[in-house]
């Protein structure tokens, strides 16, 4: 790699001391639920605090106030025009550029430390907390209020310059992010001009992992506005179709290529295949209330989905009944099917025989002339 290209080229960003209120969360942080990002301020930090536990947060920071060893990381909110063509490392050393960052009405965007930016300002405001009727934060003193008031924050120009940065530290790194989190964080350094090998290699991926996430991720997009699926629950268990997509059965199924990098990642699913599609999210995920989810857990797609789909009879059944147990039964062929079910009838008969003797009810009679009858079809079946 050149050395003009690498991401931590420069010494370095500004670090500097910033007040709280110049500080705004991420509305784009991948780690919001779809239907958060873009929202206000406050909406942000409700969902934060009630998706991701910032009281534990809270309760850290009223009796130890901020480690200065975990920086915020942002970028201006507006960077002006005089600054946008000077490369990075020579900016770091602008003195413009730092009187700007200095200035006390320059505000930036927070693209590290969302959750605990979020949980400084509630629990510097109680009138927040009273309006998002947030109960659990506890009190804290005025010397904890004026430490954490004032921010450690590591600056960058663009929000472009910190995407590897954070590939990094949440793809690859010691603190990574839910699956469909790093997924649109792939899908958000591909809309901004970066192919998926350069993402790979910034954030050391040996395993195309990002090239799985981002699949999956064009597959949900597919599945979203090709069908108008709720996909809130193939967000939250993601990673079940990372896990079935790299099934051999279920890529035959969707018409995908055996080797990820062969697929088209922007039209991954042919046209007539797209049917199937819709097929693998409903088994997964369901369709609202009116058809639940045929897979309960994980395993159940690679120990029962994927022999299914083997199957050219058993996905048929699936596709009808719904029903994985069943359709798993046909996955072996008719003949299979047959052996596995007169080895059950045998078995129950065989426990069946200690009973026979001590019963006269004329309903055991009853079963016992259905099973001879059923015994003669069998027999004339074969023969046959």
């Amino acid at each position: 790699m050149s050395d003009k290209n690498f991401a931590g080229k420069g010494r370095k960003r500004p670090l500097l001391n910033i007040a709280v209120g110049q500080l705004f969360l991420d509305p784009e942080n991948p780690r919001l639920p779809a239907d958060v990002q873009g929202k206000s301020e406050e909406e942000i930090i409700n969902a934060l605090y009630r998706y991701f536990d910032t009281d534990e947060v809270a309760y850290s920071m009223s009796e130890n106030g901020y480690f200065d060893e975990e920086p915020l990381v942002a970028v201006p909110q507006i960077l002006p025009e005089e600054f946008a063509n000077i490369e990075s490392e020579k900016l770091s050393k602008n003195a413009d550029y730092l009187a700007y960052l200095t200035k006390s009405d320059t505000k930036f965007t927070v693209l590290e430390g969302n959750r605990r930016l979020s949980t400084i300002k509630l629990l510097i405001s109680s009138a927040l907390r009273v309006k998002l009727k947030v109960r659990t934060f506890p009190d804290i003193t005025d010397e904890i209020k004026d430490d954490i008031s004032l921010l450690p924050v590591i600056i960058y120009p663009t929000r472009q310059e910190v995407l590897p940065y954070l590939g990094v530290r949440h793809i690859s790194g010691i603190k990574k992010w839910e699956p469909y989190a790093k997924a649109r964080y792939i899908a958000n350094m591909v809309e901004k001009g970066y192919s998926i090998d350069a993402i790979q290699q910034q954030v050391g991926d040996r395993s195309n992992s990002a090239r799985k996430f981002y699949l999956c991720y064009q597959l949900l997009e597919v599945a979203k506005y090709e069908f108008s699926l709720e996909t809130n629950k193939a967000e939250n268990f993601f990673s079940y179709l990372i896990l079935a997509s790299g099934q051999g059965s279920v890529k035959d199924y969707l018409g995908l290529s055996k080797r990820i990098q062969d697929i088209d990642l922007e039209n991954p699913v042919p046209d007539a295949k797209l049917q199937n599609l819709k097929n693998i999210f409903s088994w997964l995920f369901g369709e609202g209330r009116e058809k639940l989810p045929v897979v309960k857990e994980s395993r159940d797609i690679t120990d029962k989905l994927t022999p299914v789909l083997r199957n050219a009879k058993a996905t048929e059944y699936l596709t009808l009944t719904r029903d994985l147990n069943e359709a798993y039964e046909r996955s072996d062929g008719d003949e299979e099917l047959l052996k596995k079910y007169l080895t059950k009838a045998n078995s129950f008969l065989e426990k069946s025989l200690g009973f026979v003797s001590r019963s006269k009810s004329e309903e055991i009679e009853d079963e016992i002339s259905r099973l001879k009858d059923n015994l003669k079809n069998i027999e004339t079946l074969i023969k046959a």
